[in-house]
Parts: structure tokens; sequence; C-alpha cells
């Protein structure tokens, strides 16, 4: 049984507007065991690629570290019956100073856990309709593997690999999505990544706009059979409601694919649970 979610959002995020004390509260009213909070850190995101409805101060997608360490610690104390964990998302960038900036974060002695994630396609926000307009989707596709492989080569210092194939999640309805139309470069990915020892997320988001978590149950049987083996979960929730969202899917789809057990991290080192 799924016990933590470990990728959710407040309101540090720029895409949130839920008080931390909210999403903790929540985990609690749901029995979950542990939650680990991991605000987007995405350095240098294009203000150009940002929703003109959502009001920001200073960098979108960048808050105040030292706040958001002293908010979490606080609430460790105030509830800990909660395995409350203090976790990041970082934004993967192939600028330099991105990449400089990523790892000083990820020197960090408090941090429990680092998830890297790519949000952007060639500078740009696959979120949006205009991103698909004009183009082939499975070129599209293609291309932010591609990056996200490039981006993990350059900086792999992440405990987890955030919603591999993220992209997906906004493709035009009409695409029919079929990953094994990827497999060179996403066995390319898988294998680094065993190698390295950063593990695959599975995060349920995906589920509220298919019938597949990112990644793809395809993608994780694949993981499997190159010998993966350490999974973390997370809901990517970014309000109360989607904590832990459809987790009982995500466990069935994880045994299918052969695994027994999911990951967590506590001050970077991984931890086993069973399924």
């Amino acid at each position: 049984m799924i016990t933590y979610d470990c990728h959710i959002h407040s309101d540090f995020s720029t895409d949130s507007a839920t008080p931390m004390i909210e999403q903790v509260k929540k985990a609690i009213a749901l029995g979950l065991e542990g939650l680990c909070i991991t605000d987007h850190m995405d350095y240098e995101f294009p203000k150009n690629q940002m929703d003109a409805e959502i009001i920001y101060n200073g960098n979108p997608f960048e808050f105040n570290w030292t706040e958001y360490k002293k908010v979490i610690h606080h609430l460790q104390s105030q509830y800990p019956d909660l395995d409350l964990l203090l976790g990041v998302e970082c934004g993967l960038q192939t600028i330099p100073s991105v990449i400089k900036k990523n790892n000083e974060l990820n020197e960090d002695t408090d941090l429990d856990y680092l998830i890297g994630s790519l949000h952007l396609t060639d500078g740009k926000d696959p979120y949006y309709a205009h991103f698909w307009e004009g183009k082939e989707p499975s070129l599209c596709i293609r291309r932010y593997l591609e990056q996200l492989y490039d981006n993990i080569l350059l900086f792999s210092k992440m405990d987890a690999l955030g919603h591999l194939d993220y992209i997906v999640r906004y493709a035009p309805a009409s695409f029919s999505y079929s990953p094994m139309e990827f497999r060179d470069i996403l066995e390319e990915l898988l294998t680094y990544i065993i190698r390295k020892d950063i593990a695959l997320e599975v995060n349920s988001s995906g589920l509220k706009h298919s019938s597949q978590p990112n990644p793809h149950i395809d993608i994780l049987t694949l993981y499997r059979e190159l010998g993966g083996q350490a999974v973390t979960i997370g809901s990517d929730a970014h309000k109360p409601a989607y904590i832990s969202d459809s987790f009982s899917v995500i466990e069935t789809a994880l045994i299918q694919a052969g695994f027994k057990e999911y990951y967590t991290f506590h001050k970077r080192k991984a931890i086993s649970h069973s399924l």
C-alpha cells in the first residue's frame, strides 16, 4: 500500500495558492504516513512562458529557500506524527547558470529529496495550446525526450526523475500516444538513470488528463525489463483534493509491471516500502 505522497506543491510554488499547512492537514486526514513537499525551483524560467493570469513577485518558479525550510521545520514540530519531508522539484535546463544553481541547491544538507523535472521544450511550455499549433505531436514528444536526456547528462544529482513523459499530458486530444514509438531514446534515458542510481518517479497527475500516469505504464514495464527497480510515487497535487489521488491505480499498475516496492528519500538516502 502506498502511504507516502512524495510530490506535492504549496503556495511557495508560483502555480499553487495552497498554504503548506492545508496540504499537511489533508495528508493527515487521509491517513498517510508521510508527505514530501517539493515546491518548484525552476531557475530562470522564461517569463514570456507564464500565464498572464498568474501573479508573482520576482522570478517565476523561484522562492525564498530559507523561509521555505523554516515553514517546513515548523510544521514538522507541529505535526510529529506525520513523516514530513523537505523536498524540492528542480527545473532542468541546459543553461550553465541554471545547472550551477541546481548544483548549489543539491548541496543543502537539510534536503531530504530532490526531483529533477523538465517543463520546457526549446524554451517553451507545452502546457499551452499555442505550443502545439502547426506542429506534429510525435516530433514534439521526441524533442522533449531528447532534451530531457541532454539535461540529465549535465545534471544527474537528482534522487528521482520527475514525470518522464510530462509533455504528453498536454498533447492535442486527437493525438494517439504510443510510447514504444520512442523506444530508442527511452532506452537510452532509462539505462542512464539506472546506471546513475536515479529513481523513476510515477506521477499520478497524468491520470487527470488520460488513462495513464506519467510515465505511461509501457515505460514503467520497459524500465523494469531494463533492470530498473527504484520508483517513487507522487500526486503532483497543487490543491489538497489531489493528494494521493489515484494511488490505488498506481499501485495496481506497478504490481502488474513487476514492482514489489517503492522508495522514499530521507536525507537523500533511499528507503524501500512494500506495495
